[in-house]
């Protein structure tokens, strides 16, 4: 939008700006013309305003569509960590899920550990029962009973093998008991660790979801700023469009002010833009092979090559609408002779322009140098002549 608004600015101002003529009539009002360059001064504070404001909204899109793109990379950013940290939830949760299960089958095992003490403890009763039905017989009594020694080698194996399998049971119990209880604490313990990382997680996921949350109001609180002011920038453009064809019609009320006396420019031939005998015309006007491409183009002007340096001359008094580079012609000046021929020259060399606009030239003043500036493939002059903003050709013109 910038761009189609400076390229409208530019049209508007080369080729629609009249020029001042010299040999300015002497009849002309000192008073009126006085009037016209104080109210052409205000135009040009305002435009030169204008273009300030222009500047600005520009320097502020240019940081809002900065804050817009590091928080589009924030949020990039925040939805990685979103989708990694709930990648840790599926993993967190899919190793809860493996624990339960191990926890269900050390309960299992808990459950059968159980059983077996239970049947231990069933056989220690029974053994207990069964002395508690015979009397109070104590070990001494048993083995005091025997009838000889044979009989009590036999009841003390008997004894020791009692007692072994006693101290077995209970060692068994305690050690079933102890590996079971051991392993759910253990398991218990991991499920405790794996739940609070699932909710350092989640909380982690939550408070990404809030900074994701935010950073997208600001986002649209952003974008929102861009338009408003592409929106200014565009209504700025246009003023400053209003004022530099007010600034033209202010041009051209002074043009009609001083040409009102037959000392003024009246058109009718121009002078050659560079003296004769330096030059040779290279390329006319019309429909030609392109330099660049070999295929047919139109073709808005004359060439005339001439050596790096050469004076180029005003074709006729007016005044410089303007002076500077612009696209394919490279450096270039514009004169406005009046209300209806302007000239352009191009690809100046660098440096090689002599006027700047606004000022007033005569026929014949040296205005630049030949270059090859833009789109040119040898020093050259490119010539063209705009009759009511519309390219002829040059060479009816030329005397």
């Amino acid at each position: 939008m910038k761009k189609k608004i400076l390229l409208t600015l530019f049209i508007t101002g080369l080729l629609v700006v009249p020029a001042i003529p010299l040999g300015q009539s002497q009849a002309a009002s000192q008073e009126a013309l006085d009037k016209i360059n104080k109210e052409l001064a205000e135009i040009q504070r305002k435009k030169n305003a204008q273009r300030q404001q222009v500047k600005e909204t520009e320097q502020n899109i240019a940081v809002v569509q900065k804050q817009i793109k590091d928080l589009n990379t924030e949020l990039m950013q925040i939805d990685l960590r979103r989708n990694e940290v709930q990648e840790k939830l599926d993993q967190l949760e899919k190793q809860m899920d493996d624990t339960r299960l191990k926890a269900a089958q050390a309960q299992d095992e808990l459950d059968e550990a159980a059983d077996r003490v239970e049947k231990r403890d069933a056989l220690l009763k029974t053994r207990v029962k069964s002395m508690y039905e015979r009397g109070n017989i104590s070990y001494w009594d048993v083995l005091l009973g025997a009838s000889d020694f044979g009989d009590f080698l036999t009841r003390m194996e008997g004894l020791r093998l009692i007692l072994e399998q006693d101290t077995r049971i209970l060692e068994d119990n305690l050690r079933d008991k102890a590996t079971i209880e051991q392993k759910k604490k253990e398991i218990d313990h991991q499920l405790t660790v794996y739940a609070g990382m699932y909710d350092e997680a989640e909380a982690l996921k939550a408070e990404l979801d809030k900074q994701y949350q935010r950073s997208v109001v600001v986002k649209a609180e952003l974008d929102k700023q861009e338009k408003e002011l592409e929106a200014d920038l565009e209504r700025s453009g246009q003023e400053l469009l209003a004022l530099t064809r007010a600034e033209s019609e202010k041009y051209a009320e002074r043009v009609r002010a001083l040409s009102s006396s037959s000392g003024g420019y009246k058109g009718g031939k121009l002078a050659l833009p560079i003296a004769d005998g330096n030059f040779r015309f290279t390329s006319g006007f019309g429909v030609r092979k392109d330099p660049f491409t070999g295929r047919s183009a139109g073709h808005n002007g004359v060439d005339m090559a001439a050596p790096k340096g050469t004076t180029i001359m005003a074709a006729a008094s007016g005044i410089v609408t303007y002076a500077g580079y612009y696209s394919g012609f490279g450096n270039t000046v514009m004169i406005k002779h009046n209300d209806e021929l302007t000239t352009l020259y191009g690809h100046i060399r660098e440096g090689g322009i002599k006027v700047s606009v606004g000022q007033q030239v005569a026929a014949g003043q040296k205005i630049a140098e030949v270059g090859s500036t833009g789109r040119s493939t040898g020093n050259h002059l490119h010539f063209t002549v705009y009759k009511n903003n519309v390219a002829v050709d040059p060479m009816p013109y030329l005397r």
